[in-house]
């Protein structure tokens, strides 16, 4: 990624962006007043990869944001787990309308012996993989993996790979050497002005904070082009928290900072949407193929915020909605195409957004994350309150990856 240095008139008015982007929803950590309200629904990050597992396509979503951390409203590492009120669904559109095609959904039972988990994998197609309803042909039934107990894995009817379980959360934004409002903002909130527990480096932007990890690999995907996001849902088949790309409601639905005017800083029908955090509920229950009916004035006026010229505004637009990820086996892997563990995808979405950064003299951008993932599933680091054998920081007293 190459940087061009601009006049520092310019670089200010990335300011906008910078107000935008609060470190608690730099990627879809507590989104919206429900997730606020019901960590177990609420997304934090989501990932689409090939696994080196079986060669297949992997997918991963993480829930439960900064637990372990002592955050007001957080539990500790080994008290996370998925609601049994709740399915937490992969979806994919293979024909490009923004619509699932292919489902995988997950059902977790109550908890026993205080953390783990009965769970069941289910795959649907057509209608039932749009319905959000825990629907679908059974693929796999198993448990959940405990923290430090012996790691669980679910295998499928079609050699799917399905892990629950407590990780260390793998979001990361490398802020400390790029000089830039946003940079700034970021720093700022890391020090103390969101009340959370990180430190400022690009392996700590959470702290050292776990999630709940659902991770899936499924051999036969991956070949073909697809869109891909997630969803959780509640016993109705409502949708109470989605995600696609990296940042969206951070950047776009978000209320007005300090010294903004509320009803002007993000547009919305007031009556319909009496609150910022009532657009962001909206935006969750809705589905892809909505968004640029539903949202495109919201994404128009940001971007016009960033001074995107006027000629390029739909093309932005088009872009960023619907809210999915792409992935394409024939195209170079790497965000926006797919995004794997390591990737700093917000640094990516601000520097495409609004590029008027400059990295640190000798710097090279974007780093990529420094957490110890493994290239076994579920790849995902091992939780920040992992036991070690004696005398040991590397080996657990249980083995927390496939052979």
């Amino acid at each position: 990624m190459k940087f061009n240095h601009f006049p520092i008139s310019r670089i200010i008015l990335s300011s906008a962006l910078a107000a935008a982007c609060g470190v608690a929803q730099a990627s879809d950590h507590r989104d919206s007043p429900y997730t606020q309200q019901h960590p177990r629904a609420d997304i934090g990050d989501v990932f689409l990869f090939q696994g080196t597992q079986t060669g297949g396509l992997a997918m991963a979503m993480t829930l439960n944001p900064l637990s372990g951390s002592g955050a007001e409203g957080t539990l500790p590492s080994d008290k996370i787990t998925l609601s049994p009120e709740l399915v937490y669904i992969f979806k994919f559109d293979t024909d490009d309308d923004a619509k699932a095609d292919i489902a995988y959904k997950i059902k977790a039972g109550k908890a026993t012996d205080g953390q783990q988990q009965p769970v069941e994998l289910r795959r649907a197609i057509g209608a039932e993989a749009r319905d959000n309803k825990w629907t679908g042909i059974v693929h796999g039934q198993g448990e959940s993996t405990a923290l430090n107990r012996k790691l669980k894995v679910v295998r499928g009817k079609m050699d799917e790979l399905l892990f629950v379980g407590p990780r260390r959360d793998p979001f990361f934004f490398d802020f400390l050497t790029v000089d830039a409002p946003v940079a700034l903002a970021i720093k700022e909130a890391l020090a103390g002005g969101d009340h959370l527990p990180a430190a400022g480096s690009s392996e700590l932007a959470f702290g050292r904070t776990d999630m709940t990890l659902v991770v899936l690999e499924v051999p036969e995907m991956g070949k073909d082009p697809v869109n891909f996001w997630v969803t959780v849902a509640d016993d109705t088949g409502k949708t109470v928290d989605r995600m696609g790309r990296a940042g969206i409601q951070g950047i776009y639905l978000v209320d007005a900072p300090s010294g903004y005017n509320p009803e002007y800083y993000t547009p919305r029908n007031a009556a319909k949407y009496p609150t910022v955090g009532d657009l962001n509920d909206a935006y969750n229950a809705s589905a892809p193929d909505q968004d640029r009916p539903n949202y495109s004035e919201q994404f128009t006026y940001r971007f016009e915020q960033l001074e995107v010229g006027q000629d390029k505004l739909s093309e932005k637009v088009a872009f960023y909605l619907p809210d999915m990820i792409h992935w394409d086996p024939q195209a170079e892997p790497g965000y926006p195409n797919g995004r794997n563990l390591r990737e700093d995808a917000i640094f990516w979405t601000l520097y495409d957004l609004n590029p008027f950064m400059e990295p640190a003299e000798g710097v090279e951008l974007p780093h990529i994350g420094t957490q110890r993932m493994s290239d076994r599933f579920p790849y995902v680091a091992p939780s920040i309150n992992q036991e070690f054998k004696p005398g040991s920081q590397l080996e657990p007293v249980h083995p927390i990856f496939m052979e």
